[in-house]
């Protein structure tokens, strides 16, 4: 990973909190680059740009062909003020987290344990029968190790997010000194999966308990009774800016829903700077990504007009690659974990809901707009779901999904999109309709690998990377 796509903040973060919550003396050694590298399982020049910012705000001092050691003194008594202005005010997304990881990243973990090779099982297995080995608390490491090997960025952003939120993790290792660690013997990777669920469960509601008790001693003590409470916002790290991306994101979508029809054309640049409240620079950038993905043809003294279908796509450039990656992983976060939030959010919502649900399909069927059917999907999820975290990620991968749309359209040059997937939504729709919810989120699990699975394909023969060309 590079240094300079936001990463490092993870590091220092990590490090910041454990130095203002007192895990860290004056005087007290970091582990070596090296070590941090490859716990965090970052480049050494990601973990030099930590630590350099950690130098810089006076935490710690960096010598030569020596590990940095700490500078910074919290003082006694605001180490348990600055833990108390931190966690109080996130106190009810620590404590949701306990139901929404069920459904986040326990099928995230599961899945990349079994994707595992040898020797990334090797390394998981010392990890966790000497745990001690470790700098970074259990939950931190493993969920790395384990993450990694589903080679899906936005995952592990949205991990790291999580880890950033709830901090926790970062500051006991009581659970790698006090236990002797997991002794795997000659388990299969199934049968450890399961031990290891069980472990995680009751490691994780301890450490809850014990911040919960802290939490309420200090409410009292820091009068913090009425703190307004922080919930968890996902920030996709990466190493572009974020507004033109999610302008054309969000123009795509228009497109798509008939706001601008194709044929016409879009605003002028300044009222359509006002409409969205951006400057016409970002207007003009995410213009560019939209030309490049064939939605829109800008001529000279017309304007923009909005396309029918990109006759090709310019998908040389950083920001077209970096859409297509986004798509891909957003595809594979859904296949691996709607089919638990959809049953959890169907039978939350009770069964007039559902009904109302399967109408909405039938509608956007009868209308010809059955290739709808993901967004009308996570939009319920988004609006329904008991669990603000869940909420706050699939409304995410919402945004991202509109990447989908053009590459969608030139992948069935010719054919009728609703045509393309009408019978996949029909058949979800009857299973909604017939009082069958599990059977109607198993469907959308099916539909989204098959989706995931066919569009790196197409991708894969229609714009392969340059080193790709040069294999073939």
């Amino acid at each position: 990973m590079k240094s300079d796509n936001g990463l490092y903040k993870l590091i220092y973060e990590y490090f910041e909190a454990r130095l203002l919550y007192g895990y860290y003396a004056c005087g007290d050694s970091l582990p070596s680059i090296a070590r941090i590298g490859a716990m965090f399982r970052m480049a050494p020049g990601t973990v030099r740009t930590a630590l350099t910012l950690l130098e810089k705000k006076g935490y710690i001092r960096i010598d030569a062909r020596k590990t940095a050691r700490v500078i910074y003194e919290a003082p006694e008594t605001s180490v348990r003020e600055n833990a108390a202005l931190y966690f109080v005010p996130r106190r009810d997304g620590i404590l949701e987290l306990e139901e929404s990881g069920k459904f986040l990243f326990e099928p995230l973990w599961e899945e990349g344990l079994r994707r595992m090779d040898d020797k990334s099982w090797e390394v998981l297995r010392r990890q966790l029968e000497e745990p001690s080995r470790g700098i970074v608390s259990m939950p931190v490491s493993f969920y790395i190790t384990t993450l990694s090997g589903l080679n899906n960025r936005l995952i592990l952003d949205l991990y790291w997010e999580m880890i950033r939120y709830i901090r926790f993790p970062y500051l006991d290792n009581r659970e790698e000194k006090e236990e002797a660690g997991c002794k795997l013997g000659e388990m299969s990777k199934e049968e450890v999966i399961t031990a290891l669920e069980y472990k995680f469960e009751a490691s994780y509601g301890k450490a809850v308990s014990g911040l919960f008790s802290f939490i309420e001693e200090a409410e009292k003590e820091f009068s913090l009774k009425q703190v307004e409470q922080i919930p968890f916002c996902w920030d996709v790290y990466r190493n572009r800016p974020q507004r033109r991306y999610s302008l054309a994101s969000r123009i795509i979508r228009e497109i798509i829903h008939g706001g601008y029809p194709a044929g016409s054309y879009l605003p002028s640049l300044p009222r359509m700077a006002d409409r969205y409240g951006v400057g016409l620079n970002t207007i003009r950038r995410a213009l560019g990504i939209l030309e490049d993905l064939g939605m829109t043809r800008s001529y000279h003294g017309k304007g923009t007009m909005a396309c029918p279908a990109p006759e090709k796509i310019d998908a040389a450039g950083r920001e077209i690659r970096e859409g297509i990656e986004l798509y891909q992983e957003s595809l594979q976060l859904l296949a691996l974990t709607i089919r638990q939030v959809l049953i959890y959010t169907l039978f939350s919502v009770g069964e007039e809901v559902q009904k109302r649900l399967a109408e909405s399909f039938s509608r956007y069927l009868q209308e010809g707009r059955g290739y709808l059917g993901f967004e009308i999907c996570l939009t319920f999820i988004v609006e329904k779901c008991p669990l603000a975290l869940v909420r706050e990620c699939y409304h995410r991968i919402r945004e991202l999904l509109p990447w989908g749309y053009p590459f969608s359209l030139l992948r069935f040059k010719g054919k009728n999109l609703h045509s393309v997937y009408e019978d996949c939504t029909k058949q979800a729709a009857e299973y909604l309709k017939n009082g069958q919810p599990e059977a109607f989120a198993d469907s959308w699990r099916r539909i989204l690998e098959a989706e995931e699975s066919q569009f790196r394909a197409f991708i894969r023969d229609s714009f392969p990377l340059p080193e790709e060309k040069k294999e073939k």
